[in-house]
């Protein structure tokens, strides 16, 4: 049989690396986070803007429009109480 032996170690070989890859698959699935730790490790949103809606409210709370033109998106939607979790 020509070839006989440099096939059976390319087997060997794919089969030993088919062990490894299984072992470190095993091995990350051990290691993933769970639904609840991936929600915790998200990362905080951020306040990119302010908008109409939250201009109104704003004006309702007694804001005048030049304090709302002043105000960053963080402080509008902290005075309206965006910045709490669970919104």
């Amino acid at each position: 049989m020509v070839g006989g032996e440099d096939d059976l170690l390319r087997f060997l070989d794919r089969d030993a690396a088919d062990a490894v890859f299984r072992e470190h698959v095993a091995r990350a699935t051990e290691a993933a986070p769970s639904a609840d730790e991936k929600v915790s490790m998200a990362s905080p949103a951020v306040s990119l803007m302010i908008t109409n809606r939250q201009r109104a409210d704003l004006r309702a709370l007694g804001f005048s429009e030049d304090t709302i033109r002043c105000m960053t998106p963080a402080e509008a939607h902290e005075h309206l109480g965006l910045d709490k979790p669970g919104r």
